[in-house]
């Protein structure tokens, strides 16, 4: 239910088409779908992704509907920020470990402190060298993709039809053909019936 608060305020906050990262995004999917905010979320257009990292580790059918790099609006962003916040404490650790427990909530709030304000010093440069990156990329792979798509003989269309087809083919491969449970079920009973003899 906090995850559910959290994306109401967030909705409310931010407005239309906003883009939330999730280690569990499928799951979070079919929360928010069955629960009290599912038309607020449809109406503002919320699209639950899985976090890059993420993503590689979980099911290959939930990344082709959930991964950033199949979804529109996340360009670069790998969905990792809280990843990249708790290694950065990680550096805290080694002084901390032996302390009490007010010296260590005191270390990691001087800690998070320092973090947020060399963030703050940082975040022009983070923004443009991810906008430098960014431009860099289309500058150097639309010409590529370009004369790929002309020697294969390929439109847009085409990469997103290659999406729904492999996702339709790892939905039916989780489906065991009728055939193969006929020939599995055989072979049991002719084990049962040697076993018995």
């Amino acid at each position: 239910k906090y995850g559910l608060a959290a994306i109401n305020c967030m909705l409310d906050v931010c407005g239309k088409d906003q883009g939330l990262g999730h280690d569990i995004s499928c799951t979070s999917c079919k929360t928010v779908t069955s629960s009290s905010i599912s038309a607020k979320a449809q109406e503002h257009n919320l699209i639950i992704a899985v976090n890059a990292f993420h993503g590689y580790a979980h099911d290959r059918r939930c990344q082709l509907a959930h991964h950033p790099l199949y979804l529109e609006g996340f360009g670069i962003e790998d969905l990792e920020t809280c990843e990249h916040i708790f290694s950065s404490s990680n550096s805290a650790c080694g002084i901390i470990r032996h302390t009490s427990y007010f010296h260590w909530v005191q270390y990691l709030d001087l800690h998070f402190d320092q973090w947020d304000k060399d963030k703050y010093i940082e975040l022009s440069n983070f923004l443009r060298n991810n906008y430098a990156q960014a431009l860099h990329m289309i500058e150097e792979y639309t010409p590529l993709l370009n004369e790929f798509k002309t020697r294969k003989s390929l439109t847009d269309h085409a990469f997103f039809q290659w999406r729904e087809e492999e996702s339709e083919f790892l939905t039916n491969l989780a489906l065991e053909p009728p055939s193969d449970t006929i020939a599995v079920a055989y072979v049991e009973e002719l084990e049962k019936l040697q076993r018995t003899e």
